[in-house]
């Protein structure tokens, strides 16, 4: 069931992965690569909001049902209808293995872009 939601409402998601560079004098500097994007079903978003000092912050929290076996890591970005999300986690339920026809990633992401 949860392969064919992706692949009949899923949508396709950035993914963005780190690599350190090292600027002019030497100072090393992280920035985002482009890495192929893959096909995921969100099946969930919530928005939370706290303070953070005297500011208010929300967060948005998605869940994405991926492909098993797609390349995505902790540290990696994902981007979701022009939204940027940190991988906050990734889990394969059961034991499934790439053998198992229902293969597939349970991904946790969250923003604290402007949410509106």
């Amino acid at each position: 069931m949860i392969q064919a939601r992706i692949q009949t409402k899923g949508k396709q998601i950035g993914v963005l992965r780190p690599i350190v560079k090292r600027d002019s004098v030497g100072s090393r500097k992280q920035t985002f690569h482009a890495r192929p994007g893959v096909r995921g079903y969100v099946a969930s978003r919530s928005v939370t909001e706290g303070f953070d000092g005297n500011r208010q912050r929300a967060i948005e929290t998605v869940t994405v049902y991926v492909k098993g076996g797609s390349d995505i890591r902790i540290q990696d970005r994902l981007k979701i209808e022009g939204r940027t999300f940190e991988v906050t986690g990734k889990r394969t339920p059961g034991l499934r293995t790439e053998a198992d026809r229902l293969f597939y990633h349970i991904i946790d992401a969250q923003s604290n872009e402007d949410v509106g």
